[in-house]
């Protein structure tokens, strides 16, 4: 397979088609786990806030961009690639933020800001365990949806506060569904 058609693309919306600069520590998520993510969310997406951790190269907030989201937060320390990336496709600065901080510092600073999300991203390094994890429920607006990525070979992940949901594997690409349930539904 050639380097070239290994580049992530964007995969549909106004964007479609557009490659990714990556960075070299990054691990992206594969175009058929993402393809099949935005499938299970397509009617999540279109007008959603949506927060992307760990966001590498920013494939999976830039998609939901592409995809009709209203606002994307990146946090991603390592930035260049994801700066790039919003650079050349032209992402306006009222669609979008990048917190360039270690992810669990962005997640409180959200949380004191009062910041909460339609859908979140997470997508960790595999070998770590996000410390931060309770804290993701306070990200959740009521009915929201956190989808934790982890390694095929992981055990299944606890979210506190948070109502789980289905487990779905492309690959190594595993992706955990979490709800919050609506502020005037049963609590998890």
């Amino acid at each position: 397979m050639s380097r070239a058609s290994s580049v992530p693309r964007i995969l549909s919306g106004r964007w479609k088609g557009r490659a990714l600069k990556v960075p070299k520590s990054a691990r992206p998520t594969s175009s058929r786990a993402r393809e099949a993510l935005f499938d299970i969310l397509q009617n999540d997406v279109a007008g959603s806030r949506f927060l992307d951790l760990f966001a590498g190269s920013g494939a999976v907030g830039l998609e939901a961009l592409s995809r009709g989201a209203s606002r994307a937060v990146f946090v991603e320390k390592d930035s260049a690639a994801l700066e790039a990336n919003l650079s050349a496709f032209g992402a306006q600065p009222e669609e979008h933020e990048l917190l360039r901080e270690d992810a669990r510092d962005a997640a409180a600073t959200l949380s004191r800001r009062g910041e909460t999300f339609d859908v979140v991203f997470a997508d960790p390094p595999y070998a770590v365990k996000p410390a931060f994890s309770h804290s993701l429920a306070e990200l959740l607006a009521p009915g929201g949806k956190l989808v934790l990525q982890t390694d095929s070979a992981a055990d299944p992940p606890n979210v506190a506060g948070l109502v789980s949901g289905a487990r779905r594997a492309y690959g190594r690409n595993v992706f955990w569904f979490f709800e919050r349930a609506p502020a005037d539904g049963p609590t998890g």
